[in-house]
């Protein structure tokens, strides 16, 4: 893993067999993220795993063992409770070029990932919504 901050940009790249969110986590507390955006995420996953919203409280995760290209990787991070929670999102793209995309559950670097994180200042945090069961982003 390589990274650069200058001002609120920071900018990774991920290696073959890395963790996605295991060298996240590491950016984000070398660089004391409390809030932040991936603005950017492109490269290529494999043990890929996304998640789908089904009901209240409820998902359906499909893994996705085969390397895939990483077209777009978003979402937002939050520092809370002592570790950093990402809510990410991923559109992964098959040799076919069809592609799939959903909550990105966790996923492996297969040649290299291009990221990049823009950190503010703006206090959020995740609180359960009683009407859908999820962790939403609230801003205290």
């Amino acid at each position: 893993m390589e990274y650069a901050q200058k001002d609120n940009l920071i900018f990774i790249r991920l290696h073959q067999g890395e963790d996605l969110f295991e060298k996240l986590t590491e950016v984000c507390g070398a660089c004391n993220v409390t809030t932040g955006v991936v603005i950017s995420g492109i490269g290529m996953l494999k043990q890929s795993e996304l998640k789908f919203y089904k009901k209240y409280g409820e998902y359906s995760e499909v893994l996705f063992p085969e390397p895939l290209e990483l077209v777009s990787l978003t979402g937002n991070i939050i520092f809370q409770e002592g570790e950093h929670q990402f809510h990410l999102h991923a559109v992964l793209a098959k040799p076919d070029k069809s592609s799939v995309a959903g909550h990105l559950g966790k996923g492996k670097v297969n040649v290299t990932n291009e990221i990049v994180i823009m950190t503010t200042d703006l206090a959020a945090r995740r609180e359960l919504d009683p009407d859908t069961g999820l962790m939403a982003l609230t801003f205290t």
